[in-house]
């Protein structure tokens, strides 16, 4: 009967006009408050990441292979990793549990404030790399602190991923700078030993000035090749970084081309027995010293990467709420469907003939 009765009336609306009519002015109306009332506020944030010389060091100074355009796509590649640490789930339950969000939504459990969270705040790349944090809530005090938990969160996982790098980076450099240093403690205890038994004086009176020096490059040469392969392990052959040790390898190589020419082809090796085994043992304490030399050179990279690793996020626009009126989606989304519903019954459908009566039968 109930169902009977809605269906007559719904009938009776729509074949009149004026309550036809009516009823779209009250939705309308409706939606137009619905648009305007509760009012929501917009809380943003900007901030730019900086590129950490740790792990990451690689992406941010790639200049090698396909030029320009290669430096746009890594660098494209790591404002995306960014974009990616923003949204993940670690960044929203650290703000969950930095804002208690399960108390003040009284959420069932932390998953559904996560996803609550995800609902009112969104995360876009701008320009330049830089991240835009915004919140939408009708209390404004409460939507600039979802921004600032988001921030903090954010610094909060790139310094750990940061340090975690760090650490990584600085264990291997340790271990290679422990064997090292060994190796020259032996190294420099074999060349005094041989001295002193044979009654040699220091290897530059002994083997002349420019064996020496030729030694002496080699030795650096052979660092500067460990040292490329060091680099290699933490960035790639088109960073900078490796690009410029290479470089530096080329020098080497030239300057000791020059000293075999200065020398007219002489050969450190084409000498008696005994000093034979003394170039020897000099060129390997020159190689150890080298080596030592290069792995504290990393070390105190390290150093200076695990003090800057705090320092990772710069904030370009600091939490603000957003002056501009702001208006509910929902309500603009009604409105637009009520406009489209009147055009389609008012405008489209009688000119096109779909809203035709049918013809009363003529009296006999």
């Amino acid at each position: 009967m109930i169902a009977r009765s809605l269906t007559s009336t719904a009938r009776g609306i729509a074949q009149s006009p004026t309550r036809r009519r009516s009823l779209y002015a009250a939705v309308a109306l409706v939606a137009v408050l619905l648009c305007l009332f509760p009012r929501p506020h917009v809380a943003r944030v900007k901030i730019l990441p900086q590129a950490s010389t740790s792990g990451a060091g690689a992406l941010i100074s790639a200049l090698g292979g396909g030029g320009v355009q290669n430096f746009a796509a890594v660098l494209g590649a790591q404002k995306t990793n960014y974009l990616i640490i923003g949204r993940s789930h670690d960044v929203q339950q650290e703000v969950v549990e930095r804002l208690d969000l399960v108390d003040v939504w009284n959420s069932a459990d932390p998953a559904a404030a996560e996803r609550k969270l995800a609902k009112k705040v969104d995360i876009q790349l701008l320009t330049g790399g830089v991240l835009e944090v915004t919140a939408r809530d009708t209390d404004p005090a409460f939507a600039k602190r979802l921004v600032e938990g988001f921030t903090e969160a954010i610094k909060a996982r790139l310094k750990g991923l940061g340090l975690e790098q760090v650490r990584t980076k600085r264990a291997i450099v340790t271990d290679r700078l422990a064997e090292a240093s060994t190796a020259l403690e032996t190294a420099e205890r074999e060349l005094n030993a041989f001295r002193v038994q044979n009654n040699l004086p220091s290897p530059e009176a002994a083997l002349g000035a420019a064996v020496s020096t030729r030694l002496t490059l080699d030795a650096q040469i052979r660092g500067k090749e460990v040292e490329i392969e060091t680099a290699r392990q933490f960035q790639t052959d088109s960073s900078m970084r490796v690009r410029t040790l290479v470089s530096e390898l080329m020098a080497l190589r030239r300057q000791r081309a020059e000293a075999d020419e200065a020398s007219n082809g002489e050969n450190a090796l084409a000498l008696s027995s005994q000093t034979a085994d003394y170039v020897r043992l000099y060129r390997e304490q020159q190689f150890a010293e080298t080596i030592v030399l290069v792995y504290r050179r990393f070390f105190e990279e390290v150093s200076v990467e695990a003090l800057s690793a705090e320092t990772n996020v710069q904030i370009i626009e600091r939490p603000h709420v957003d002056p501009d009126r702001q208006f509910n989606l929902s309500g603009i989304a009604l409105l637009l469907l009520v406009l489209l519903a009147a055009a389609f019954t008012e405008i489209y459908a009688p000119m096109t003939g779909l809203a035709r009566r049918p013809r009363r039968p003529e009296p006999q």
